[in-house]
């Protein structure tokens, strides 16, 4: 996954995620932001994940529902719901964005180096 952090007018710091994982972007730029604790308690959930310790992984944000199984991190806009049956299909693809753990961890490791 291919990603740039930059710090926009106001000081705050944004990231953005290549077009396939955009979404990893502005979830680490406005459901994590800052936020060093929630930081640290998703890579600890990694680390837990990856010694076997819990079998998944949930974390519910402002805008986002992270959600690990196995090797695989799916994110989910909340409140993603369509009245029309008709395009459920393809809004419910567009409101989700996946990638690997071990580039998801990578990800929020660097995440957390670039906020300090």
């Amino acid at each position: 996954m291919d990603f740039q952090f930059r710090t926009d007018m106001l000081g705050e710091p944004s990231a953005k995620c290549d077009i396939e994982c955009e979404a990893f972007g502005d979830w680490l730029s406005n459901d994590l932001g800052t936020d060093r604790e929630s930081i640290n308690i998703v890579l600890d959930a990694i680390e837990n994940l990856l010694c076997r310790n819990i079998p998944d992984y949930q974390f519910i944000g402002k805008e986002y529902t992270l959600t690990i199984e196995d090797d695989e991190v799916i994110l989910t806009l909340n409140h993603n719901e369509t009245s029309h049956k008709e395009f459920a299909e393809d809004y419910d693809q567009e409101m989700q964005a996946g990638c690997g753990l071990a580039d998801f961890k990578h990800l929020l490791q660097e995440w957390k180096t670039f906020i300090r």
